[in-house]
């Protein structure tokens, strides 16, 4: 992958924001940018082992393990490439300028946007995933993740929601992520919790606060 960080790219900003907003939308800006940045082709095998080590260094029991997985995601990512301040304006309007891979920088807008235009839809399927995985107590396993083992009907119910996650987040070889992860489930759990940090973003262009509007 060919790094330019003479790239930038500009966020829009509107409103009032908080020292939080300022906390909140860059950290998931940039763990949705770090994922989409660790799915992108052109690895070297040291870089590809890296990253499925990322995908593969955490049970997913809870909360925990997404928080640590991102982080990973950031460390394997080259400094180089990781998203950098290069200037901001607070106003209204006002802007966020990142240097960063313009490429990722789009894919990433295209799925913010994505979910936005239709977030009603998109908060349906994951509530019903979600409610879906509670009731079959798949949601937090206590089993390392080498003895993740499922029934025919919880493994096809996995599947089914793994696939509709895919199609909901643009993802159209979930082979990869499975390649990545080892096993469906922790594929699922990970797109969820993308979905959620992707939902953070969407929430500041529905409040006005932020726009993505840089790809043609």
């Amino acid at each position: 992958m060919t790094s330019t960080r003479s790239e930038t790219y500009t966020i829009q900003i509107e409103g009032e924001w908080s020292l939080e907003d300022l906390y909140v939308f860059p950290r998931a800006f940039e763990q949705v940018y770090f994922l989409v940045y660790s799915l992108m082709p052109e690895r070297d095998e040291d870089a590809l082992e890296r990253i499925h080590h990322a995908y593969r260094a955490f049970p997913w029991r809870g909360g925990y393990s997404a928080v640590n997985f991102y982080n990973q995601l950031k460390f394997v990512t080259p400094k180089k490439d990781r998203p950098q301040i290069a200037s901001i304006h607070y106003a209204s309007p006002g802007w966020l300028e990142v240097a960063l891979i313009l490429s990722v920088a789009f894919s990433v807008e295209r799925l913010v946007k994505s979910i936005a235009n239709t977030i009603g839809h998109a908060n349906d399927v994951y509530d019903r995933i979600v409610r879906g995985m509670s009731e079959r107590k798949l949601l937090r396993l206590e089993v390392e993740r080498k003895e993740l083992q499922f029934k025919k009907e919880e493994l096809e119910f996995i599947t089914s929601c793994l696939e509709q996650m895919g199609k909901l987040l643009g993802f159209n070889n979930l082979e990869e992520i499975n390649a990545r992860t080892g096993h469906p489930y922790l594929s699922l759990k990970i797109l969820l919790s993308l979905y959620r940090r992707v939902k953070t973003l969407t929430d500041y262009i529905g409040k006005g606060k932020a726009d993505f509007r840089n790809e043609k």
